[in-house]
């Protein structure tokens, strides 16, 4: 069972100390240096990784990302929010309230 707490659009996010990261082509590779696993993102993934080098709150990131692209407001929550939960189950960002 994920005991990692979900992550809402009051979530403030930042990566993970543990995480070394590498641009390759239009992507990002990533490795989580204590437990050796790798993972990858796609650009839209690469540039959120880039805007958590601050803790930031996700509402506050969708709306970067609603008035960099043309997406609508709710699919950029739905995304941002699956992502950046996949990523905390994995360890690669720690959330505060």
């Amino acid at each position: 069972m994920d005991k990692t707490p979900a992550i809402t659009l009051e979530t403030r996010v930042a990566r993970s100390d543990r995480i070394m990261s590498s641009p390759v082509d239009n992507a990002l590779v990533m490795m989580d240096l204590e437990g050796g696993k790798y993972f990858s993102l796609d650009p839209i993934g690469a540039e959120i990784w880039a805007r958590l080098a601050e803790p930031m709150r996700i509402g506050d990131l969708c709306e970067q990302l609603t008035s960099k692209y043309a997406v609508a407001p709710d699919i950029c929550r739905h995304d941002v929010l699956k992502l950046l939960n996949k990523m905390a189950a994995e360890g690669l960002v720690s959330t505060s309230t």
